[in-house]
Protein backbone atom coordinates (compact mmCIF):
# COMPACT_ATOMS: atom_id res chain seq x y z
CA UNK A 1 0.00 0.00 0.00
CA UNK A 2 2.77 2.62 0.74
CA UNK A 3 4.89 2.01 -2.47
CA UNK A 4 1.27 2.18 -4.21
CA UNK A 5 0.61 5.92 -2.33
CA UNK A 6 4.15 6.25 -3.97
CA UNK A 7 3.79 5.20 -7.68
CA UNK A 8 0.78 7.09 -8.11
CA UNK A 9 1.46 10.46 -8.08
CA UNK A 10 4.77 9.94 -9.69
CA UNK A 11 3.20 8.51 -12.55
CA UNK A 12 0.83 11.53 -12.21
CA UNK A 13 3.43 13.89 -11.88
CA UNK A 14 5.70 12.02 -15.28
CA UNK A 15 2.52 12.09 -17.34
CA UNK A 16 1.92 15.58 -16.58
CA UNK A 17 5.80 16.76 -17.35
CA UNK A 18 5.91 14.29 -20.85
CA UNK A 19 3.00 15.84 -21.84
CA UNK A 20 4.44 19.06 -23.57
CA UNK A 21 6.90 16.66 -25.15
CA UNK A 22 4.25 14.61 -26.90
CA UNK A 23 2.41 18.04 -27.73
CA UNK A 24 5.77 19.11 -29.33
CA UNK A 25 5.79 15.84 -31.39
CA UNK A 26 2.47 15.50 -32.08
CA UNK A 27 1.85 19.68 -33.38
CA UNK A 28 5.14 18.96 -35.79
CA UNK A 29 2.82 15.61 -37.43
CA UNK A 30 0.02 18.67 -38.28
CA UNK A 31 -0.66 21.54 -40.44
CA UNK A 32 -1.47 25.10 -39.16
CA UNK A 33 -5.27 24.95 -40.39
CA UNK A 34 -5.38 21.33 -38.33
CA UNK A 35 -3.70 22.98 -35.39
CA UNK A 36 -5.96 25.84 -35.32
CA UNK A 37 -8.67 23.45 -35.59
CA UNK A 38 -7.39 22.04 -32.31
CA UNK A 39 -7.26 18.60 -33.73
CA UNK A 40 -3.83 18.06 -31.93
CA UNK A 41 -4.19 14.92 -29.95
CA UNK A 42 -3.05 12.11 -32.42
CA UNK A 43 -0.30 12.14 -34.77
CA UNK A 44 -1.19 13.81 -38.52
CA UNK A 45 0.26 13.23 -41.70
CA UNK A 46 2.25 16.60 -42.60
CA UNK A 47 5.89 15.79 -40.47
CA UNK A 48 7.69 15.19 -43.78
CA UNK A 49 6.12 18.70 -45.08
CA UNK A 50 6.79 20.27 -42.23
CA UNK A 51 10.87 18.94 -41.95
CA UNK A 52 10.96 20.10 -45.54
CA UNK A 53 9.93 23.46 -44.19
CA UNK A 54 12.44 24.15 -41.91
CA UNK A 55 15.11 22.39 -43.89
CA UNK A 56 14.34 24.65 -46.80
CA UNK A 57 14.66 27.39 -44.17
CA UNK A 58 17.96 26.75 -43.16
CA UNK A 59 17.51 24.80 -40.27
CA UNK A 60 20.53 22.49 -40.35
CA UNK A 61 22.91 25.52 -40.24
CA UNK A 62 21.19 26.65 -37.72
CA UNK A 63 21.37 23.18 -36.08
CA UNK A 64 25.41 23.10 -36.49
CA UNK A 65 25.62 26.58 -35.09
CA UNK A 66 23.65 25.69 -32.04
CA UNK A 67 25.61 22.55 -31.50
CA UNK A 68 29.05 23.82 -32.20
CA UNK A 69 28.35 26.88 -29.85
CA UNK A 70 27.03 24.91 -27.17
CA UNK A 71 29.90 22.35 -27.00
CA UNK A 72 32.40 24.92 -26.83
CA UNK A 73 30.67 26.75 -23.60
CA UNK A 74 30.15 23.81 -21.85
CA UNK A 75 34.06 23.07 -22.31
CA UNK A 76 35.55 26.51 -21.68
CA UNK A 77 32.82 26.57 -18.54
CA UNK A 78 34.03 23.12 -17.38
CA UNK A 79 37.38 24.07 -17.81
CA UNK A 80 37.58 27.71 -15.80
CA UNK A 81 34.95 26.53 -13.29
CA UNK A 82 37.06 23.55 -12.60
CA UNK A 83 40.22 25.83 -12.62
CA UNK A 84 38.53 28.18 -10.35
CA UNK A 85 37.01 25.66 -7.77
CA UNK A 86 40.43 24.39 -7.37
CA UNK A 87 42.01 27.09 -6.03
CA UNK A 88 39.58 28.60 -3.97
CA UNK A 89 39.24 25.11 -2.33
CA UNK A 90 42.86 23.42 -2.42
CA UNK A 91 44.68 26.84 -1.64
CA UNK A 92 45.18 29.67 0.56
CA UNK A 93 46.00 33.40 -0.64
CA UNK A 94 44.78 36.87 0.52
CA UNK A 95 41.49 37.57 0.00
CA UNK A 96 40.14 34.18 -0.69
CA UNK A 97 37.10 34.63 1.63
CA UNK A 98 36.27 37.96 0.17
CA UNK A 99 36.53 36.45 -3.69
CA UNK A 100 34.25 33.06 -2.69
CA UNK A 101 31.92 35.84 -0.82
CA UNK A 102 31.55 37.72 -4.39
CA UNK A 103 31.20 34.84 -6.34
CA UNK A 104 28.22 33.78 -4.76
CA UNK A 105 26.81 37.29 -4.37
CA UNK A 106 27.47 37.40 -8.05
CA UNK A 107 24.75 34.48 -8.43
CA UNK A 108 22.30 37.10 -6.85
CA UNK A 109 22.44 39.37 -9.58
CA UNK A 110 20.24 38.49 -12.24
CA UNK A 111 21.46 37.95 -15.38
CA UNK A 112 19.16 40.11 -18.10
CA UNK A 113 21.07 42.98 -16.13
CA UNK A 114 24.60 41.65 -16.31
CA UNK A 115 24.02 41.24 -20.33
CA UNK A 116 23.73 45.01 -20.55
CA UNK A 117 26.92 45.16 -20.09
CA UNK A 118 28.42 42.95 -21.39
CA UNK A 119 26.34 43.33 -24.69
CA UNK A 120 28.52 46.88 -24.54
CA UNK A 121 31.71 45.50 -24.02
CA UNK A 122 31.36 42.69 -26.68
CA UNK A 123 30.64 46.04 -29.44
CA UNK A 124 33.98 47.54 -28.18
CA UNK A 125 35.79 44.72 -29.08
CA UNK A 126 33.98 44.43 -32.37
CA UNK A 127 32.90 41.42 -31.09
CA UNK A 128 29.35 41.58 -31.79
CA UNK A 129 27.49 40.06 -34.68
CA UNK A 130 29.36 36.77 -34.73
CA UNK A 131 29.30 33.66 -32.11
CA UNK A 132 32.09 34.43 -29.99
CA UNK A 133 30.05 36.35 -27.34
CA UNK A 134 27.84 33.17 -26.96
CA UNK A 135 31.04 30.91 -26.27
CA UNK A 136 32.49 33.50 -23.86
CA UNK A 137 30.22 34.82 -21.54
CA UNK A 138 30.12 31.24 -20.12
CA UNK A 139 33.66 31.19 -19.10
CA UNK A 140 32.68 33.38 -16.31
CA UNK A 141 29.52 31.59 -14.95
CA UNK A 142 29.59 31.90 -10.59
CA UNK A 143 26.88 29.20 -10.51
CA UNK A 144 29.64 26.88 -12.28
CA UNK A 145 32.36 27.74 -9.81
CA UNK A 146 30.37 27.79 -6.90
CA UNK A 147 29.10 24.20 -7.73
CA UNK A 148 33.11 23.00 -8.04
CA UNK A 149 33.95 24.27 -5.42
CA UNK A 150 31.08 22.27 -2.81
CA UNK A 151 32.37 19.13 -5.04
CA UNK A 152 35.57 19.58 -4.72
CA UNK A 153 35.61 20.46 -0.64
CA UNK A 154 34.17 16.42 -0.59
CA UNK A 155 35.79 14.73 -3.15
CA UNK A 156 38.76 15.36 -3.44
CA UNK A 157 41.07 14.70 -0.77
CA UNK A 158 43.94 17.42 0.39
CA UNK A 159 46.11 14.34 1.41
CA UNK A 160 46.42 13.19 -2.36
CA UNK A 161 47.19 16.39 -3.55
CA UNK A 162 50.50 16.53 -0.77
CA UNK A 163 51.29 13.60 -1.53
CA UNK A 164 51.77 14.50 -5.57
CA UNK A 165 53.70 17.57 -4.62
CA UNK A 166 55.90 15.06 -2.45
CA UNK A 167 56.46 12.96 -5.33
CA UNK A 168 57.27 16.17 -7.70
CA UNK A 169 54.13 17.01 -9.62
CA UNK A 170 53.83 20.65 -10.78
CA UNK A 171 50.53 22.03 -10.17
CA UNK A 172 48.83 21.79 -13.73
CA UNK A 173 49.73 17.73 -13.40
CA UNK A 174 48.20 17.40 -10.45
CA UNK A 175 45.09 19.19 -11.66
CA UNK A 176 44.82 17.46 -15.21
CA UNK A 177 45.98 14.19 -14.05
CA UNK A 178 44.79 13.66 -10.82
CA UNK A 179 41.96 16.01 -9.56
CA UNK A 180 39.98 15.44 -12.91
CA UNK A 181 39.87 12.26 -11.64
CA UNK A 182 38.00 12.57 -8.40
CA UNK A 183 35.69 15.30 -10.36
CA UNK A 184 34.47 13.25 -13.39
CA UNK A 185 30.60 13.08 -12.01
CA UNK A 186 30.41 17.12 -11.80
CA UNK A 187 32.53 17.47 -15.11
CA UNK A 188 29.55 15.28 -16.61
CA UNK A 189 26.65 17.07 -14.90
CA UNK A 190 28.06 20.46 -15.23
CA UNK A 191 28.86 20.20 -18.99
CA UNK A 192 25.32 18.89 -19.53
CA UNK A 193 23.77 21.78 -17.85
CA UNK A 194 25.79 24.46 -19.67
CA UNK A 195 25.08 22.96 -22.95
CA UNK A 196 21.55 22.70 -22.01
CA UNK A 197 21.27 26.22 -20.95
CA UNK A 198 23.33 27.39 -24.07
CA UNK A 199 21.58 25.29 -26.38
CA UNK A 200 18.20 26.61 -25.17
CA UNK A 201 19.33 30.16 -24.87
CA UNK A 202 17.41 32.84 -26.91
CA UNK A 203 18.01 36.42 -25.59
CA UNK A 204 21.52 37.23 -25.55
CA UNK A 205 21.60 35.54 -29.19
CA UNK A 206 19.22 38.16 -30.13
CA UNK A 207 20.99 40.48 -28.83
CA UNK A 208 24.19 39.69 -30.11
CA UNK A 209 23.94 37.94 -33.93
CA UNK A 210 22.23 39.91 -36.60
CA UNK A 211 22.77 37.99 -39.54
CA UNK A 212 20.95 35.15 -40.35
CA UNK A 213 23.37 32.11 -41.15
CA UNK A 214 24.59 32.89 -37.73
CA UNK A 215 21.65 32.07 -36.30
CA UNK A 216 21.04 29.30 -33.93
CA UNK A 217 18.16 27.13 -32.97
CA UNK A 218 15.92 29.90 -31.13
CA UNK A 219 16.49 32.42 -33.61
CA UNK A 220 15.83 30.33 -36.39
CA UNK A 221 12.56 28.79 -35.05
CA UNK A 222 10.98 32.20 -34.22
CA UNK A 223 11.64 32.88 -38.09
CA UNK A 224 9.93 30.51 -39.48
CA UNK A 225 7.31 32.39 -37.70
CA UNK A 226 7.20 35.29 -39.74
CA UNK A 227 8.94 33.70 -42.81
CA UNK A 228 6.19 31.24 -43.47
CA UNK A 229 2.95 33.10 -41.83
CA UNK A 230 2.76 31.57 -38.36
CA UNK A 231 3.37 28.19 -39.74
CA UNK A 232 2.86 26.58 -36.54
CA UNK A 233 3.36 22.66 -37.75
CA UNK A 234 7.04 23.76 -39.29
CA UNK A 235 7.92 25.29 -35.77
CA UNK A 236 6.31 21.87 -33.67
CA UNK A 237 8.93 20.02 -36.00
CA UNK A 238 11.76 22.22 -35.77
CA UNK A 239 10.96 22.07 -32.22
CA UNK A 240 10.45 18.26 -32.04
CA UNK A 241 14.32 17.82 -33.92
CA UNK A 242 15.70 20.19 -31.40
CA UNK A 243 15.03 18.32 -28.52
CA UNK A 244 16.47 15.13 -29.56
CA UNK A 245 20.02 15.78 -29.23
CA UNK A 246 19.20 16.89 -25.12
CA UNK A 247 17.39 13.66 -24.52
CA UNK A 248 20.09 11.72 -26.26
CA UNK A 249 22.86 13.30 -24.09
CA UNK A 250 20.07 12.49 -20.80
CA UNK A 251 19.80 9.59 -21.86
CA UNK A 252 23.40 8.99 -21.64
CA UNK A 253 24.33 10.72 -19.09
CA UNK A 254 21.88 10.62 -16.78
CA UNK A 255 23.60 8.32 -13.80
CA UNK A 256 26.54 10.62 -14.12
CA UNK A 257 24.37 13.50 -14.09
CA UNK A 258 22.54 12.97 -11.12
CA UNK A 259 24.99 11.55 -9.18
CA UNK A 260 27.30 14.87 -9.88
CA UNK A 261 23.95 16.95 -8.85
CA UNK A 262 23.54 14.98 -5.64
CA UNK A 263 27.07 14.66 -4.54
CA UNK A 264 27.39 18.63 -5.29
CA UNK A 265 24.39 19.46 -2.95
CA UNK A 266 25.51 18.15 0.32
CA UNK A 267 26.80 20.38 2.33
CA UNK A 268 30.79 19.43 3.58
Amino acid sequence: MKKLLFIVPLAIITVISVFPFYFVFVMSTHTTAEIYKGDIFFPGYAFIENFKTIIHGGFLRYYWNSFYISVLSAALCVLVSALAGFALTKYDFRLKKQLTTFIILTMMVPGQIAMIGYAVQMRHLKLSGTHVPLILIWGASSYAVFFMMQYMKQSVPNEVIESARIDGCNELRIFFEIVTAFIKPAVGSLFMLIFLWSWNSFLLQMIMINKKELFTIPLGIQSLATAYTQDWGARGAALAVSVIPLLIIFAIGSKSFIKGLAAGAVKG
